[in-house]
């Protein structure tokens, strides 16, 4: 039976690894996941925000199916998971590091968490905020850094807006959570690796704020990298945007090191000849371009991620695929791969034909993003973004604008001319309201399953 092992980096870019193109950035471990592997050039994810796009991934479900439509919304633990169908399967799966599906604040994080279809579980929703297993691992291994690591809790960050700020760390890398995750996944590999085993390794770096241990300070000069695009810069803001871009990348490299050790350990053991290794990310990063941080937008920096699966039997060495994909693939990938069942409820595709190098005519040839955002918490207003994505462009309709934005990717790749009122595109832009509205009726929610005719 073959392992699974799925590493997610929160919040990395697509363009932030030398493989793909970014001579700025060192990811040699990643870089050789992707020589080794298959590399998905136009992945994206299903929700540019933490919990609905986690909740894809577990599922196999779009956002409007799951219903968690955006954060602070629960998945219902009601809904199939591929750790569940694993485990029918007779794998020992497991969680170790940031998995998001539950709303972290105000939860007692030392109280038991939803198992998901989990067996073994070690959930860390954000870096130092909780008393979860990260800071118990630092309080035992290094104590002497067990205030070092704290930050503050995460509502307290939003009301103060420093969600997005950077800052150098008062601990070293070998306290950091990165760290931690890898070797926690290690432990975890090297109890149960002689069993079949489904192991996601979640890595919360480099997601905002991004705080750089104290050791890797020096590791990219901000003066070297080149500076954000679509962003006013300024003699007053430059600096600190070029240190916000350095600390960013590396954490990312940090995160890089750590699983480079995480597939030494794999290939050392033997495990690698009989392991797939996905690696993905939820979202982007804006870092700096259009003038922003973070993600939560429709446009590419956050909307697309990075893609790589290596798997025992099917031919890699570097193959690129270009198809649209999306997050959510990688769970009937799973199920295919592991011979697990997929139930009628999961809605995405398996990238078993493409990792084999076949075609797949029936994959759709564009990818449905969705997000919702709160307007108002007093009246409990929402608006409901989606976003269709194909190669040659991208239409966004919000619920409370008549108009929407479309770019055409083929003349204006970074997004910067709106034609939605161009006449010259009225075809063309009713052609894809009408795929996107045929998507969204083609995936309805088909759960609880129906039981009997009436």
């Amino acid at each position: 039976m073959m392992n699974i092992l799925v590493i997610t980096i929160d919040q990395l870019r697509w363009d932030a690894l030398a493989c793909a193109g970014n001579k700025e950035i060192e990811t040699p471990n990643i870089d050789r996941l992707g020589k080794e592997g298959v590399r998905f050039t136009h992945a994206f994810t299903n929700a540019p925000a933490c919990m609905p796009a986690r909740s894809s991934l577990l599922t196999g479900r779009f956002p409007h199916a799951h219903g968690v439509r955006g954060g602070g919304v629960r998945l219902s633990e009601q809904e199939v998971t591929f750790p569940q169908l694993l485990s029918q399967r007779g794998y020992h799966t497991a969680h170790i590091g940031k998995l998001h599906v539950q709303n972290h604040t105000y939860r007692d994080h030392t109280a038991p968490h939803p198992s998901y279809g989990y067996r073994t579980l070690q959930v860390t929703d954000e870096r130092g905020t909780y008393r979860d297993p990260y800071t118990q691992w630092v309080e035992r291994n290094h104590p002497e850094y067990a205030d070092a690591i704290r930050i503050e809790p995460g509502m307290t960050r939003v009301r103060n807006q420093t969600d997005h700020l950077s800052g150098n760390g008062s601990f070293p890398a070998k306290a950091s959570h990165s760290h931690w995750v890898s070797e926690a996944s290690i432990e975890f590999l090297q109890e149960f690796g002689s069993s079949p085993f489904m192991l996601w390794s979640s890595f919360f770096d480099p997601h905002s704020p991004f705080i750089v241990p104290l050791d890797l300070l020096d590791r990219y000069d901000p003066n070297a990298l080149s500076l954000p695009r679509n962003c006013e810069i300024t003699a007053e803001n430059e600096a600190m945007i070029r240190q916000k871009k350095a600390a960013y990348y590396t954490l990312v490299s940090h995160v890089d090191d750590c699983i480079g050790k995480l597939l030494d350990y794999l290939d050392e053991s033997g495990l690698s000849e009989r392991t797939a290794v996905m690696l993905s990310s939820d979202h982007g990063e804006f870092l700096g371009d259009w003038g922003r941080w973070g993600k939560g937008r429709s446009e590419d920096e956050s909307i697309r991620i990075p893609m790589i699966v290596k798997a025992p039997n099917i031919k890699g060495g570097g193959r690129v695929v270009d198809d649209i994909v999306q997050l959510f693939d990688l769970a009937p990938t799973i199920c295919d791969l592991t011979g697990s069942m997929k139930p009628h409820s999961m809605q995405a595709r398996s990238l078993l034909p493409l990792l084999r190098g076949e075609e797949d005519p029936e994959r759709a040839p564009f990818a449905l993003i969705e997000l919702n955002s709160e307007v108002s918490r007093i009246d409990t207003a929402e608006v409901f973004e989606k976003t269709l994505r194909n190669r040659d462009y991208r239409l966004t309709v919000w619920s409370n604008q008549e108009k929407g934005v479309l770019y055409d990717l083929r003349l204006d790749p970074l997004q910067l001319n709106n034609v939605w009122s161009d006449s010259s595109y009225q075809k063309i832009r009713d052609k894809l309201i009408w795929e996107l509205l045929q998507r969204l009726i083609q995936t309805e929610n088909t759960l609880p399953v129906r039981t009997n005719p009436f």
